[in-house]
C-alpha cells in the first residue's frame, strides 16, 4: 500500500530534533547547539534540521519557548498551592528544587535567558517567565511586594546556580524575607 500524499513518514522528527537540542543545551550549553550536532543527536539527516528550523537561532527560540512554557505552567500550579502566609517558605522551596533536582532545566533556562540581553525575541520569552512569577506572587501579595520578591528570587536562583554548594531552603528563606537575616 502506498503512503498517502502530504503525510510525513516520520511525524515525530521535529520533536526528536527539539529533544536533541535540549540534551545538547543541558550538556554543552548554547554554544554546543549546531545544526550538525543536533542532527547527529536526533539521528536525522542534516536537511531535516534545516527543514524544520531555518537557523540555529530558530531552533534556540523554540527551545526557549518550550522551557518558558514548562516553567510558566509550573508557576501556575505552584501558585494555586500557596497562601500569603506560606509564600516565602514555598518560594524558598521552589528555588531550592530548581537549583538542585531541577538544575538541568534551570541552567538551560538561564542560558537562553541571557540571549535576551541582545535579542528582542529571546528577551520577550524570558520576560514572559519573569511576568508569570510576578503574577503568581501578586495573586497573594501587593503588586510592588510581588515585583520585589520576584526580582529577589531570580537573583537568588542565579547566584545559587553559581555557588559551589547550593544554599539550603532555610538560607534561601532568610534571604527572601523583607527584614533580611538580621531581623532589621
Amino acid at each position: 500500500m502506498a503512503r498517502a500524499k502530504n503525510v510525513p513518514n516520520d511525524p515525530q522528527r521535529r520533536e526528536r530534533i527539539i529533544a536533541a537540542t535540549m540534551r545538547i543545551l543541558q550538556e554543552e550549553g548554547v554554544t554546543g547547539v549546531r545544526a550538525r550536532a543536533v542532527a547527529a543527536r536526533a539521528e536525522v539527516p542534516l536537511s531535516s534540521v534545516s527543514y524544520h528550523f531555518p537557523s540555529v537561532r530558530e531552533l534556540l527560540l523554540e527551545a526557549s519557548r518550550r522551557v518558558a512554557a514548562l516553567r510558566t505552567e509550573g508557576l501556575r500550579s505552584w501558585s494555586a498551592q500557596i497562601t500569603a502566609e506560606t509564600i516565602i517558605r514555598c518560594l524558598a522551596e521552589q528555588i531550592h528544587a530548581q537549583i538542585t533536582t531541577g538544575r538541568a532545566v534551570t541552567v538551560i533556562a538561564y542560558e537562553l535567558y541571557i540571549l535576551g540581553l541582545r535579542d528582542e525575541d529571546f528577551r520577550s520569552i524570558s520576560l514572559s517567565v519573569s511576568d508569570a512569577l510576578r503574577e503568581a506572587l501578586a495573586a497573594h501579595l501587593a503588586a510592588e511586594i510581588a515585583a520585589r520578591l520576584a526580582a529577589t528570587a531570580d537573583g537568588l536562583q542565579l547566584s545559587s546556580l553559581l555557588a559551589p554548594v547550593p544554599p539550603t531552603v532555610d538560607q534561601l528563606e532568610v534571604a527572601l524575607r523583607p527584614e533580611g537575616p538580621s531581623g532589621a
